[in-house]
C-alpha cells in the first residue's frame, strides 16, 4: 500500500506522520526544540535544531517500521508562517531563524506604514503591515546585518528551509507567500511595487509555486541524512494555518474553522478573493489551488492558558486540572474579563503594543473564575473575527469546526457554542498540520484528482461530538461581549504609553 509523509514544523516541535491511502495515520512522532530569546522581544530558533529534531522523529518512524519508507509515494511539508531563514547558495543558514513572534522590527514596521497608505497595502496584499509579517524581518536583517544580507542567496520561510534540505531547491508556495506582506494577491507574484519601495533584492526571494506542485525529489545526501528513499517526490507544501484547515476538510465556504493552538485562528475558505478593506482580517491564498482564505487571528490563544498555568500558578494545578476547575465556574466568571494580548494582537486591532489585561478583578474571584475568564477572553477575541467575516462575506455560519491542541477539553467547545451561537463540531478530521501536509503529498502524487477527492476519500467531512448553543447563555454572553468589545479602545492609549515608557 502507498503511504504519504507529512512534516509539520511548529513553534515548539516538529511532527511527522505517515498516512496510508485510506487516510489512516500509521505512524507519527513528535520532537521538541527551544525558542531562543537573547534580547527583549527577540524570538529565534536554530535551524540546525529543527533538522536534528526531524532526524530524530524520522528515526522513530523507521525504528517502528523500517520498510515503510520504501512505500512513501510522496512527501510534503508545512510549518510556522512569517519567519525568515537567510541561506547561502548551498542552503546553509547564515543566521538563526527569526520566527513569527519576534518583535524587533518595530522601527521597520513604522517605516513600512509610511511607504503606502493603509488602503494601498490592503488592496495589494490583502493585509496591513503588522510586526509579525516577514517583510519587516527582512528589512531589519538588511539594516542590522548588511554583510550577511549581501551573502544571502535566498530568504526562506521556515517550512521552505526544511523542504530545501530534502530537495536542494528553493521555492515557496502561494499560501505562505501571501502571509509575507510582499505578494500581490491579484498577480499572484511578488509585488514589484512593494519590493521596489522596500529596496529588497528580488533575486533573494524564492519562486512561488502551487502547494501541490512537485518541486523536487529526495536527494542522495538527504536520503543519507534522514533515512528517506532517494528519488521520493516532494511537493511544495503550505503554511500551517492552511494545513490545519486541510486536515479538518476545510475546502468549501460552508465550513468555518476555529483553531485554538498556541495562537488562534478563525478560518473560512472562499471561492473568490474577499478583502476586509480596513485590513482587520487577513486575506490569504488557500493551499487548495484556486481558492482563498479570509482569516482572523489572535496571537495568544492556548498560549494564554499555558502562561496562566505555568507562569502565574506555577503548574499548581496542571493545565487539564485547571481547565476542570474553569468548567466548575459559572459562565461569565463573575463578570471578569481577560484580554489575551500577551504578544500584542492581530485581528481586529493589528496592534503590536496591546497588552494582556484582566478587567474586573475582585476579592470574590478564585483560580476557577480566572481560568474561565482566560478561556472566554480568547474566544471573545476570535468571536470578533467571526462577526467580521460574517459582515465581509454577507454569509452566516452554519456550524463551526473546533480544532487545535489547546482546545481538546470540553470547556472550549461548549463555551464556543454559547458565545458564537452556532453548533460547534469536532470533526472526524485527523486535524493537525502534519496530516494536512500528508494530504498535499497525496494530491501532488497523482493518485488523487485534487484535494477535494483526498478529503472525501479520507472521510474528513464526517462530524462527531456536536455541541449545541444555549440561547439563554448566548444572550448573557452577548452582554458581556458588548463590554469586552469596548475594552481595547478604552485602554489603547494606556497600552501604548506603557509600551513606549522608558523605565530604565
Amino acid at each position: 500500500m502507498k503511504h504519504y509523509l507529512g512534516i509539520d514544523l511548529g513553534t515548539s516541535s516538529i511532527k511527522v506522520v505517515i498516512v496510508n491511502q485510506n487516510g489512516e495515520i500509521v505512524i507519527s512522532s513528535t520532537k521538541s526544540y527551544d525558542v531562543l530569546t537573547s534580547n527583549d522581544g527577540w524570538m529565534e530558533q536554530n535551524p540546525d535544531h529543527w533538522l536534528k529534531s526531524m532526524r530524530e522523529a524520522l528515526a522513530d518512524v523507521i525504528k517502528l517500521n523500517s520498510s515503510i519508507v520504501t512505500e512513501i509515494a510522496a512527501i510534503s511539508v508545512t510549518g510556522q508562517m512569517h519567519g525568515i531563514v537567510p541561506v547561502d547558495s548551498s542552503g546553509t543558514p547564515l543566521h538563526h531563524a527569526i520566527i513569527w513572534s519576534d518583535r524587533r522590527n518595530e522601527e521597520e514596521l513604522g517605516n513600512l506604514q509610511s511607504l503606502l497608505t493603509l488602503e494601498e497595502w490592503v488592496s495589494i496584499t490583502g493585509n496591513r503591515p503588522n510586526i509579525s509579517f516577514t517583510l519587516g524581518k527582512i528589512l531589519w536583517f538588511k539594516k542590522h546585518k548588511p554583510e550577511l544580507y549581501e551573502k544571502t542567496d535566498k530568504f526562506l520561510l521556515p517550512k521552505d528551509f526544511i523542504r530545501s534540505q530534502l530537495t536542494d531547491t528553493f521555492e515557496t508556495d502561494y499560501s505562505d507567500a501571501s502571509a509575507t506582506l510582499m505578494m500581490d494577491l491579484h498577480s499572484m507574484q511578488w509585488s514589484e511595487k512593494i519590493v521596489e519601495l522596500s529596496q529588497i533584492d528580488n533575486s533573494k526571494l524564492p519562486e512561488i509555486k502551487p502547494s501541490t506542485a512537485c518541486v523536487g525529489f529526495i536527494t542522495k545526501k538527504s536520503s543519507a541524512a534522514f533515512g528517506l528513499k532517494e528519488g521520493t517526490p516532494v511537493t511544495c507544501g503550505c503554511g500551517d494555518a492552511q494545513a490545519q484547515a486541510l486536515g479538518n476538510g476545510i475546502l468549501h465556504s460552508r465550513d468555518w474553522l476555529c483553531t485554538v493552538g498556541t495562537s488562534g485562528q478563525l478560518f473560512v475558505s472562499m471561492d473568490q478573493l474577499a478583502i476586509e478593506r480596513s485590513g482587520m482580517l487577513h486575506s490569504l491564498t488557500h493551499a487548495d489551488p484556486g481558492k482563498w482564505v479570509l482569516m482572523g487571528a489572535t496571537l495568544s490563544a492556548g498560549m494564554s492558558f499555558k502562561w496562566l498555568t505555568e507562569s502565574i500558578f506555577g503548574n499548581q494545578p496542571e493545565i487539564n486540572d485547571l481547565l476542570d476547575m474553569a468548567s466548575m465556574a459559572n459562565p461569565g466568571a463573575k463578570k471578569l474579563l481577560f484580554l489575551p494580548y500577551l504578544f500584542g494582537e492581530r485581528s481586529p486591532y493589528m496592534d503590536e503594543k496591546a497588552k494582556g489585561t484582566f478587567i474586573g478583578l475582585t476579592n470574590e474571584h478564585t483560580k476557577s473564575e480566572i481560568a474561565r475568564a482566560v478561556v472566554e477572553g480568547v474566544l471573545f477575541s476570535l468571536y470578533q473575527s467571526f462577526k467580521l467575516v460574517e459582515k465581509t462575506t454577507a454569509q452566516k455560519c452554519e456550524h463551526l469546526i473546533l480544532t487545535g491542541g489547546a482546545a481538546q477539553h470540553d470547556i472550549w467547545a461548549a463555551t464556543a457554542a454559547n458565545i458564537f451561537n452556532v453548533p460547534v463540531v469536532r470533526s472526524k478530521g485527523r486535524g493537525g498540520g502534519a496530516y494536512g501536509a500528508a494530504m498535499l503529498a497525496a494530491a501532488g502524487s497523482g493518485e488523487f484528482i485534487n484535494l477535494d477527492e483526498v478529503s472525501k476519500c479520507w472521510g474528513l467531512n464526517e462530524h462527531k461530538n456536536i455541541y449545541q448553543p444555549s440561547k439563554g447563555l448566548h444572550s448573557k454572553y452577548e452582554k458581556l461581549y458588548h463590554v469586552y468589545s469596548k475594552a481595547y479602545d478604552s485602554l489603547k492609549e494606556v497600552f501604548h504609553s506603557l509600551h513606549d515608557l522608558d523605565f530604565s
